[in-house]
């Protein structure tokens, strides 16, 4: 299973599923995508939108 984490900073317990998270990286394919900057440009953008349809479960945090 493709997992997408996306880090928004706006999940208060967000270090304790970050840490589940990489404990599943053992069985499931975990990518991390840190959205938490303002200054983020379009194609990076295009990234995000990419890999949350690439993958089979998206968790914001």
């Amino acid at each position: 299973m493709k997992i997408l984490e996306l880090n928004t900073g706006l999940f208060p317990d967000a270090q304790t599923v970050i840490a589940a998270l990489r404990r599943m990286e053992a069985a499931h394919r975990v990518e991390s995508i840190d959205v938490r900057r303002r200054d983020i440009e379009d194609e990076a953008w295009d990234r995000v939108i990419d890999a949350i349809l690439d993958s089979d479960l998206t968790i914001t945090l």
